[in-house]
């Protein structure tokens, strides 16, 4: 005749330990891909000499595309490497382009000026998470990372890890 022991309340047998071990391992590798993409969401990308295109035309706007925002703008003239003063352009921010989000580019400039131009800058890319947002983005990755905490320390707080060892 066999003996069962009868569970305590609130102990996890060995299917809970199972469970929450395998729930550590998927938990810890969602961990991994939302924290990466949390990451580039919220970073910030150096752009350095991208060209225009196309000769700068007074008046004819040109895009950055891949970027929706531009700061710290420093342009050049491919030709001869001249800066090219703040004054003879206009960049706004968040403009759509083809059905997507761009920077442009507003030439006023003479005709000593006139070729292609670089940009350089700090730009925000494609899928950037700013304001408020970005706040909220980053607490994602830390409440993953309680909830993962929680899990496995939940069968050991319940005993029932104690119990399976004999202790």
């Amino acid at each position: 005749m066999m003996i069962e022991k009868k569970k305590k309340k609130g102990q996890a047998g060995f299917g809970g330990i199972l469970v929450a071990f395998i729930s550590i391992i998927v938990g810890v590798t969602l961990f991994v891909v939302i924290s990466q993409t949390v990451g580039t969401s919220t970073d910030t990308v150096a752009v350095a000499n991208v060209s225009l295109g196309a000769t700068v035309v007074n008046g004819t706007t040109q895009y950055l595309t891949g970027y929706v925002a531009l700061s710290d703008v420093v342009i050049y003239n491919e030709t001869d490497d001249a800066l090219i003063p703040s004054t003879n352009y206009t960049v706004t921010n968040h403009v759509v382009y083809n059905g997507a989000e761009a920077v442009s580019i507003l030439p006023q400039t003479t005709s000593d000026l006139k070729s292609v131009w670089q940009v350089s800058g700090t730009a925000e890319p494609q899928g950037y998470i700013g304001g408020a947002g970005r706040s909220m983005a980053l607490l994602i990755p830390i409440f993953f990372a309680l909830l993962i905490a929680v899990l496995a320390l939940e069968p050991t707080l319940r005993g029932g890890l104690k119990d399976l060892m004999g202790m």
